[in-house]
């Protein structure tokens, strides 16, 4: 079993790549990052993780139990009372409308899971093409007729991360299941925006190629501090 916590580091000859860590990083060269101690939770993280444990709870529910009622009281439940790490008060409480907004419009839309096949479940694949490990937590994984279907859920608009998500999520689901979804869908939950990629989109061969470039630029930042890994997407 390849050890997760072991992402971007040599395990003998070994390199593993986590989703969440290659995203972090993409962010961290192609945005603003929030000010703040490095080693506590941003506004983003802190709701991100209130809305993280409403979706998994939800899906424990019964269907005639899933409201806006029930969906926000799943949310207060480990919703942040740091208001502090907000703008502002006012800003604090817009976050939480338009996250709890959103996050039921994505649960109950057209597009909208039933019964999940996977819920937050992380696992890892090797890739012999790239001779490293791949580590993803599949949020949600949704049952088609023929294949399956993952959602992802986000908290800022970037699209270099988006686009790292459907690549690594193209060779990721090959590699664990013999098969490409049939649909990856991103939704923004402060802004209620969607991203969609479908099969005619989906090439596996170009999202191999995309992943050796970022495991390349990535594995030298992180052997080599004074790298900038900078990438342009």
């Amino acid at each position: 079993m390849i050890n997760a916590n072991e992402v971007g580091m040599g395990m003998g000859t070994m390199q593993v790549l986590a989703d969440y860590q290659l995203e972090r990083w993409i962010r961290s060269h192609t945005q603003v990052i929030s000010k703040g101690r490095p080693d506590e939770p941003d506004w983003k993280q802190l709701t991100q993780y209130a809305a993280y444990h409403a979706i998994n709870e939800w899906y424990s529910l019964p269907l005639k139990s899933r409201s806006f009622l029930t969906l926000t009281n799943l949310f207060e439940r480990r919703w942040t009372n740091k208001f502090r790490k907000f703008d502002s008060l006012g800003f604090y409480v817009d976050v939480k409308r338009s996250v709890l907004t959103h996050l039921y419009k994505a649960l109950t839309g057209p597009n909208a899971v039933e019964c999940p096949l996977m819920l937050f479940e992380s696992s890892n694949v090797w890739v012999e093409e790239l001779n490293l490990g791949l580590s993803m937590i599949m949020q949600v994984m949704e049952p088609t007729k023929d294949s399956f279907a993952i959602h992802k859920y986000m908290m800022e608009e970037n699209e270099a991360a988006v686009q790292m998500f459907f690549h690594m999520t193209v060779v990721y689901c090959y590699k664990a299941f013999g098969k490409l979804p049939e649909r990856l869908q991103v939704w923004n939950l402060m802004n209620g925006k969607q991203y969609r990629m479908n099969p005619e989109d989906m090439d596996l061969s170009s999202s191999m190629d995309y992943l050796k470039l970022v495991s390349e630029v990535y594995m030298q930042n992180d052997n080599c501090p004074c790298c900038s890994g900078r990438l342009v997407m």
